[in-house]
């Protein structure tokens, strides 16, 4: 379990860092961007480049921050339910995340194949869709190996 520990946090540490540049990209493109408009020299495109760099900046932080924990958790009723009993609701509430992650990355992996075919691309800069959704997809089957690793912790006890 150790060698998979490894890999699922050194792969979301990385896309947590990419999210991170791309974060600090979108912010100085948008600070340039309100300052050129002052003098009448918008960036051009400069929102489609917002758009999808949210995207990444969304879909490739998800999985770290899920691996520390930093989820808001709303755990009224588990507060009132023995501690076998919440065991097993978080060992079920984890296998339908995993689930539930991969339907999504599924999903997103045959739509990237059909914009992909279709050849759709942005207006401006005629970027093609498909590498984005492609990342939506290779994010969400990495965040459901993040949860499938917090159940195997909380089956074996190790979670909190």
């Amino acid at each position: 379990m150790r060698g998979y520990s490894n890999l699922v946090t050194s792969v979301s540490k990385t896309m947590y860092g990419i999210a991170g540049a791309v974060l600090s990209f979108m912010v100085i493109l948008t600070l340039t961007d309100v300052i050129l408009r002052n003098f009448g020299r918008p960036i051009t495109g400069s929102m489609e480049i917002i758009q999808y760099g949210g995207c990444i900046v969304f879909s490739f932080s998800l999985p770290y921050g899920t691996l520390l924990g930093a989820q808001v958790l709303v755990d009224i009723l588990l507060e009132r339910i023995n501690k076998k009993n919440r065991r097993k609701i978080e060992i079920i509430t984890r296998i339908v995340g995993v689930i539930l992650f991969l339907f999504i990355a599924y999903n997103f992996f045959t739509y990237a194949f059909d914009v992909k075919r279709s050849g759709e691309r942005t207006a401006t800069f005629r970027i093609p869709y498909y590498p984005f959704a492609f990342a939506l997809s290779f994010s969400f089957l990495i965040q459901s190996l993040v949860v499938f690793y917090d159940l195997l912790k909380k089956i074996k006890g190790d979670g909190k």
